[in-house]
């Protein structure tokens, strides 16, 4: 053994450093009613700019992408500010969604990836939800309460006038609700 990997296992099992300890991941359960559910990403933007400009925004924005296993539920789009004090709700698609989950349970997790890129002018804030039973539009500033599953903003420029960022987690996933049956199409 290398002495970087003697450190390791001395690091993971002290008593026997050439073996590992037995442990399992455990990963936080999403349970999800397909027909009811649904995941909405907040945006909100906080100027940087002195006086801050709401009446006359620059042409700068958001551009935003959710995804779900690496299929991209949300976007990528890009979401102008007009109005600083107001945040932005997107709901991702019914369909695209639930189709990406079905393929995700017979694993039984998912992963979910926030990825947002800014202008360091507008300092953008970006969270996702899960919801059942929203009310909104796919497009709203209708207020949704608690507490986000997934939040981020990017505190460190990408070059002078750029932030981007990305969040991840790996959920445990269960569907519940009645499951409509779904045909594969084979074509030959």
């Amino acid at each position: 053994m290398r002495k970087t990997e003697q450190r390791l296992a001395a690091v993971c099992c002290p008593k026997n450093p050439g073996t590992m300890l037995a442990m399992e991941r455990i990963y936080p359960t999403l349970r999800l009613d397909l027909a009811r559910d649904s995941f909405v990403v907040w945006v909100r933007w906080v100027s940087m700019e002195k006086p801050p400009s709401p009446d006359t925004p620059p042409a700068q924005g958001i551009r935003l992408e959710l995804l779900l296993n690496r299929n991209s539920v949300l976007g990528p789009t890009i979401v102008y500010r007009r109005d600083l004090d107001t945040p932005v709700y997107l709901r991702t698609n019914g369909v695209r969604t639930a189709e990406v989950l079905r393929a995700a349970a017979e694993r039984g997790y998912v992963d979910l990836t926030l990825v947002i890129h800014g202008s360091v002018a507008n300092a953008p804030y970006a969270a996702v939800y899960v919801v059942r039973d929203y009310q909104g539009q796919a497009l709203d500033t209708l207020e949704v309460g608690g507490t986000p599953l997934l939040q981020m903003q990017p505190s460190t420029p990408g070059d002078r006038w750029h932030v981007a960022g990305q969040a991840n987690v790996r959920l445990r996933l269960e569907l519940e609700g009645p499951q409509k049956r779904h045909l594969k199409v084979i074509r030959t």
